[in-house]
């Protein structure tokens, strides 16, 4: 083996060590106890999304970048166009929204929203959140003046 193919192997194991740690980060938000389904969609979405572009996992190496911090980026962004207190972006605006907040231009491959869309529907969670952090809704009281007179 030359001096190039030795400094080639080098950069490949370097690249394959850095997606791993990416996804070892995802995971480790992730796994947060009672994690939100929405932070588990956006994770999913990262995982896919380092499978098409693993030169790309450097970015998401970056320290103060997290999947909460994302979600924070995306509401400052539903913020803008907010219209009454609702605020509406399609699938393709939030998950352009989430990798720029990661610094990944979006001219890179992005795994097909349409499935993404509908996994969030249906299995938003590919881990499981502990159900007994999970708070129902509390009931509304309702009375009227003629049961207490």
């Amino acid at each position: 083996m030359n001096i190039f193919e030795a400094e080639y192997q080098a950069k490949k194991q370097e690249a394959v060590k850095m997606v791993e740690q990416a996804i070892a980060k995802i995971h480790a938000e992730l796994k947060v106890d009672g994690v939100h389904p929405y932070v588990s969609a956006i994770g999913n979405f990262l995982l896919d999304f380092l499978k098409d572009n693993p030169t790309e996992a450097e970015k998401i190496m970056v320290k103060d970048k997290t999947i909460v911090g994302s979600m924070k980026a995306l509401r400052k962004e539903g913020e803008k166009v907010k219209v009454d207190n609702c605020a509406i972006l399609t699938p393709e605006q939030g998950y352009e929204i989430v990798l720029g907040y990661f610094g990944i231009k979006t001219t890179a491959a992005v795994p097909n929203v349409n499935s993404l869309a509908t996994s969030i529907q249906n299995d938003a969670l590919k881990e499981p959140v502990n159900a007994s952090k999970v708070v129902a809704p509390a009931q509304k009281f309702e009375a009227s003046l003629d049961e207490f007179l």
